[in-house]
Parts: structure tokens; sequence; C-alpha cells
């Protein structure tokens, strides 16, 4: 099995380098499938609405999924639901113009609406749905499962118009079937699915601007248009967590990112995403993430 890594359970937003990437249908499809033949992996951390397959033919590194890191290698086949954040980041060695190290994978997106809800309704379409369902925090899947719905994927590759609708359909019915885990962790939170709460998306967006400053709670209360006591018991109610854990854990990944990215020192990094002291981090630090943040610096220097 990949080796895990978890960031924070931290609720992801835009301020945070997040971009929403746009899908361009072929005019002739309802859905895009697509052969990546490439150096190395390019788009960054992203979301966007449509559910995603991803199998991964020849290239290795690491997949970043909601609020987890793991290793990714040939064979390797995931699944990404509506807005899931994602990205993925190749190892070292492809950044040095070996013409042997490439990136081969087949991709497939396609949109909410290819299942409707009264289709997903049906009995048949049940495997379907489960899979829909669980692909909110990501899926990935056993070696042979992948094998199996790699090879599917390659045929589709191959056919066009009603045929590879039919192996797309077997696809997703197949995946549904099959054993699989999530790849992020059961407490992710994924911001962008909750852009239907205005006084939510408010608190989100005053919080992930400003995190890095000290935030009193009256202040983000008055935001919220409510008295502290009654925002303490609404903030709790919808995330399960106090706002000071909020705030702290998107400290502590703006932090992770510094510490993957960048070379700056740890005490800077501190500083930068908005502790008042350099113990007082390293102990929130390990608190969340189980490792200190030069041994957290250490998983993502070249081998």
């Amino acid at each position: 099995m990949s080796q895990v890594y978890y960031l924070p359970r931290v609720i992801l937003s835009l301020h945070m380098r997040l971009f929403q990437e746009v899908i361009n249908y072929p005019a002739e499809n309802s859905f895009l499938i697509k052969y990546d033949d490439f150096a190395h992996f390019t788009v960054p951390w992203h979301f966007h609405n449509e559910y995603e397959i991803v199998f991964i033919i020849k290239s290795f590194g690491k997949k970043f999924v909601g609020d987890s890191v793991e290793e990714f290698a040939p064979g390797d086949l995931s699944v990404y639901g509506s807005k899931l954040p994602h990205f993925y980041m190749n190892d070292q060695a492809f950044y040095r113009g070996d013409p042997d190290l490439r990136v081969n994978a087949i991709v497939v997106q396609f949109p909410t609406s290819y299942f409707p809800q009264s289709q997903l309704q049906r009995t048949e379409f049940g495997s379907v749905k489960k899979l829909l369902k669980s692909a909110s925090s990501g899926l990935t899947f056993s070696a042979e499962s992948a094998a199996n719905g790699g090879k599917i994927l390659q045929e589709m590759l191959r056919t066009s118009g009603m045929e590879r609708h039919l192996l797309f359909v077997k696809l997703i019915d197949y995946l549904g079937n099959s054993d699989s885990r999530s790849i992020a962790t059961p407490d992710y939170i994924n911001a962008m699915n909750d852009q239907g709460e205005p006084r939510m998306a408010k608190i989100y967006k005053f919080t992930t601007r400003n995190y890095n400053r000290k935030i009193a709670l009256e202040e983000v209360a008055s935001v919220a248009g409510m008295n502290t006591t009654a925002f303490c018991r609404y903030f709790r109610q919808k995330t399960g967590k106090t706002f000071a854990q909020f705030v702290n854990e998107l400290r502590i990944s703006y932090a992770c990112k510094l510490l993957r990215h960048g070379n700056q020192t740890i005490a800077h990094i501190s500083d930068e995403a908005g502790f008042n002291n350099l113990s007082n981090f390293n102990r929130q630090f390990k608190s969340f993430i189980g490792k200190s943040p030069s041994e957290y610096r250490e998983l993502f220097k070249e081998k």
C-alpha cells in the first residue's frame, strides 16, 4: 500500500492558491477522455465541477487530495468527486530532463449531470450511485481492480460514440462494485461544497484572508451577524470544531505548503503563518501533523 501522509484537517480555500479548472468538452462528446504524455505533471492545487478518473500508466511521485498526501506509481487508479481539491507532484527526478522519465496517464472527466438523480434512484444504477457518493473524499483501488479498470480505459481510447459511452458505463459500474478506500480522512471538510451556505461562506472568506493575524472572536462573530455565544455554537455545529482550532489548522496548512515548496527558515514560516512564537508553532504543528516541522520538511526532500 502507498505511504499516506495526512495534512491538517482543514477547510481548504481559494486563498491558498487553489484555482478552479474549467473543462471544455468536445462538441461531439458528453464527457472528456484524454491520454497524457508529457515530461511531468504541471497542474497545481485545483478543483473542478466535474468528476475525474485518473489512471497512471507511467509516472511516480505524490498525489495531494483533500487533507492527505500519498505516493502514486504506475497502475494507480483514482476517482475524484466534484470540487475535490487535488494535484499530482512528480518525484524530483522528473525535473532533471531525463527523457526516460515521462508521465503517461489516461484521464476521464465527466459532469455531475451525466448520471441524473432520477436515473441514480433506479436499482440497476446502485453501483454508480455508490461510487459517485464515495468519490467526494477521493477513492483509490486495489492493484487488481485498478488494472482491470485501466484495461477498460485503454479500450475506451480506441473507440468512439455509443461504444465508448457503453464502455464508460461499464467502467463506472465495475469501479462501484470494486473494493476501494477513501483518500481524504473521514473528518475532511470540503469548503467548496459549502458554497450554498452564505453565512459559512462569509466566515470562510474572512478567516482565510486574515488567519495569519490575531482574530478576535467578536470580530468574526460580527462578520457572521451573530453574537459570540451564538457564533461559537453555530460554528461548532457546522464544523465539529472550535473557531480557534479552525484558525490553527489554516495556519498549519499554510505552513505545510511553505515547508514543502520553500526554503525559508522554520522561524520565518512560523511568523508568516501567524503564530505568536516558535515554540507554540512547533507544539501546535506536532499536535496536528504528528511530526515536527523539520521532520515534515524531510518527507518532501529529494531522496
